[in-house]
């Protein structure tokens, strides 16, 4: 049975680690950042175990445990020292005087610090043995995850460092160097990546310091930061190699979580169903993570980096199944993890509680072989923030296939096209993140098929690379002048064709969240929905499908602003842009639409059923508590309307015309609804 747990900490990153760890073990968490937040936090909830990491914002963990105690309160404390030399020095008080039974010291391993935990309640030291006995396969393969994003970071890192020098009296520059340092600090120390860890510790104690040195000084110290940098990205590939030596030294271990062509979580209680599903994963070439209840399901999303998920519905609780489709969109990294609901009876009423919860498909019983080739096939495609994507389109299909491979080991998802004439098709089914194109291909150039992507406007970023055996200077030219973005001869050099793949794909992905995304609410802008919109109705119209829009409006959003202040307003965009995020399918479109409205499109339903959907997460936003900056706390809500293709209108125009009509409908009528039809007779005139 889970347990209540106060995570007491101001370090953010720490305790979203940790966070993910606990819960996933089925453990309730609740964080507080101050020792006054965690006294509040004691004081009105029953809680099991205090986490305590010293020290916290307004004193040590030490005095905050010593008070607590004073007062008479003798709830069981774990303590985490910021160093070793602190535990040493506070140890023998910690045990005798505060009775604190385990101790340890950052940087920690959070899945042997899970365990630890679990053993905290466990009723024999052999109960928590068996429970270690899995934690170093999990932690490899966590450590595994982190490596290939750690470098991402320290380039996330390194912009952060170029730009305060380039403004050496911002403050606000410097603390974000300060900040990101700490992060990759705590987290990649606590993961094992000790030289990297090191090196974060340096900078952030540069930055620091920084503000108070002259500008003479500040060069200097800016420029042992740089040689501190380029140490941490030695480091961590370094690091990374000896990760993976590990892992590959594992044999049966590493297999079973090695990297796939795709990774699907499938949740079922019937283990037979979970055997069937592993042995056609297997001949598809996906590896299955069998969980057999939600528990276990949550618990191997926090370890393993998933591409998809499958959920049974138990008919006698369906809203058990849901609750986890949720609980898995909001684990850090998976807001975009596409999901699919299995079942063998299937009501309306558990297809809107699906699509609110996110399902992309709801997939019948029994599942055939073709079945789940096909709804991996679209759950992958639509992956987004996760593995890139790429699209090999060459007429040798060895080539093709070797060129996969060698991508595929790198955890890209990957598909090869040999009719380069079907490519409009297959990117419509697999939006890929990149293009790896040959020239010499029957029927049609590959500087043709790159001609014609860029006069489609979805396209006309897309980064393109030609992969050929013409290695004249005149095609080389012609690659360019067609809209390539890079050229490679073959035979093609694996570590070659990484590189350049990879550069490109960093690049391209930065590029498109500066100009798509919105930096508030995090979602797409008007400009970059509108794009995505006109490509759904193309889309719609080809397969003689249906879609539906709806156009949402923040309630009195200007009395919020004027009330409670701009920072506060800006919260509120945020927070509903977040709850967006996590809600209804990844496939789906989420926008900002300008101001205080947003847009949101979902593919291939109907506008009826969307509309439960979309109350339900009215509902939610309502009750969500957002406070000012001088502490008042109140709630917003939001108005809507729906629109449907085709039957609303057949263009862009139509469609938001009829959208925005029935949204000024939901606020004549008293606001806080959504509409999703007009009025009988229509007499609303707008003035």
């Amino acid at each position: 049975m889970g347990k209540n747990i106060l995570l007491l900490d101001d370090d953010k990153q720490f305790c979203k680690l940790m966070t993910s760890v606990l819960e996933g073990r089925g453990h309730k968490v609740l964080q507080a950042e101050s020792g006054q937040q965690g006294w509040e936090t004691l004081n009105k909830e029953n809680l099991d175990l205090v986490i305590v990491c010293g020290p916290l914002p307004d004193k040590s963990g030490i005095d905050w445990i010593t008070e607590i105690r004073e007062k008479g309160n003798q709830v069981r404390c774990v303590f985490v020292g910021e160093s070793q030399k602190e535990v040493q020095i506070n140890k023998s008080k910690l045990e005798n005087d505060l009775g604190i039974s385990l101790i340890v010291h950052k940087p920690i391993i959070p899945f042997v610090f899970g365990a630890q935990i679990e053993g905290q309640f466990a009723e024999s030291v052999g109960n928590q043995s068996a429970k270690l006995k899995d934690f170093e396969t999990m932690f490899l393969a966590l450590v595994t995850k982190y490596a290939r994003m750690l470098p991402g970071k320290l380039d996330d890192l390194s912009a952060a460092i170029q730009k305060a020098k380039a403004e050496p009296d911002d403050r606000d520059l410097v603390g974000e160097v300060r900040a990101q340092a700490h992060k990759i600090k705590g987290t990649g120390g606590s993961l094992g990546f000790r030289l990297v860890g090191e090196a974060m510790a340096f900078i952030e104690a540069a930055a620091v310091a920084m503000p108070d040195k002259s500008l003479e000084e500040q060069q200097i110290s800016w420029a042992e930061v740089d040689r501190k940098l380029l140490d941490a990205q030695a480091a961590g590939e370094m690091e990374a190699k000896e990760v993976a030596q590990v892992v590959a030294g594992k044999d049966d271990e590493a297999a079973e979580h090695a990297p796939a062509m795709a990774r699907i979580l499938v949740v079922d209680s019937d283990q037979e169903f979970l055997n069937l599903i592993e042995e056609l994963g297997r001949e598809r070439l996906v590896e299955i993570v069998k969980a057999l209840n939600n528990t276990e399901a949550l618990d191997k999303a926090c370890l393993l980096p998933l591409d998809a998920a499958l959920v049974n519905v138990v008919t006698d609780a369906p809203e058990e199944s849901f609750r986890l489709a949720r609980q898995l969109r909001e684990l850090p990294g998976y807001e975009n993890l596409p999901l699919a609901f299995i079942s063998g009876d299937a009501f309306i009423k558990d297809r809107v509680e699906a699509a609110h919860a996110g399902a992309s498909l709801y997939l019948d019983k029994p599942l055939q072989s073709d079945s789940l080739e096909t709804a991996v096939q679209h759950l992958v495609a639509i992956r987004q923030g996760g593995r890139p994507r790429v699209l090999i389109t060459d007429d040798d299909e060895f080539f093709a296939n070797t060129v996969a491979l060698v991508l595929r080991n790198e955890g890209m998802i990957v598909r090869t096209l040999l009719d380069p004439t079907k490519i409009l098709d297959v990117m419509q089914d697999f939006p890929p993140d990149m293009l790896l194109l040959d020239v010499m291909m029957p029927g049609v150039t590959g500087f043709e098929v790159c001609r014609m992507l860029r006069q489609v406007p979805r396209w006309q970023d897309l980064p393109i690379i030609f992969l050929t055996g013409q290695t004249g200077v005149d095609a080389r030219v012609e690659a360019f002048r067609s809209g390539g973005d890079d050229y490679l001869p073959k035979p093609v050099v694996n570590e070659e064709l990484l590189t350049r793949v990879k550069v490109r794909l960093d690049r391209s992905k930065l590029l498109k969240e500066r100009s798509d995304k919105d930096t508030i609410t995090g979602l797409l802008l008007r400009r970059a929905f509108s794009e995505h919109l006109t490509g759904m109705i193309a889309e719609a119209q080809r397969l003689k499908a249906s879609f539906s829009v709806c156009l949402l409006d923040v309630d009195h959003f200007k009395k919020v602003n004027d009330t409670y202040g701009h920072l506060a307003g800006d919260k509120v965009l945020a927070g509903l842009g977040q709850l967006l995020s996590r809600r209804f399918r990844v496939d789906d479109l989420r926008g900002r639409w300008g101001g205080e409205e947003f847009i949101l499109a979902f593919r291939r339903e109907a506008k009826a059923t969307m509309h439960a959907a979309v109350v339900r997460v009215l509902d939610e936003f309502s009750n969500m508590t957002f406070v000012s900056d001088d502490g008042q706390e109140f709630h917003v809500s939001f108005s809507g309307g729906l629109a449907s293709f085709p039957e609303d209108g057949e263009s862009v125009y139509e469609l938001l015309q009829t959208a925005d009509r029935r949204l000024y409908e939901a606020k004549r009528a008293g606001r806080k609804r959504i509409v999703l039809d007009d009025p009988d007779p229509v007499t609303v005139i707008r003035g």
